[in-house]
C-alpha cells in the first residue's frame, strides 16, 4: 500500500490508467455539456473573465482559457 502526503494526480497514473481516466472524463464532459449552453455575459462579465484568464496565465506560465456555460 502506498502512503502519500499529497492527493494523487491523474498525471501520476500509469499510461493505461490515464487513458481510461481520459476516456471517462470525455464521456462525462459530453453528458454534462448537453445540459449547458454558452453563457450570455455582459461586457463587464467578459472583462472580468478575461482579467482572470490573464492572471492565471501569468501565475501558471501557461496559456489559460476560461469558458462560461449556463444551464439550459
Amino acid at each position: 500500500m502506498c502512503h502519500r502526503n499529497k492527493k494523487p494526480s491523474a498525471m501520476e497514473l500509469p499510461p493505461s490508467c490515464k487513458a481510461a481516466a481520459d476516456k471517462m472524463e470525455q464521456a462525462l464532459r459530453e453528458e454534462e455539456l448537453s445540459s449547458y449552453e454558452t453563457a450570455r455575459l455582459t461586457s463587464s462579465a467578459v472583462d472580468t473573465l478575461s482579467d482572470a484568464e490573464q492572471r492565471l496565465s501569468q501565475e501558471l506560465g501557461r496559456d489559460i482559457v476560461l469558458v462560461a456555460y449556463e444551464s439550459r
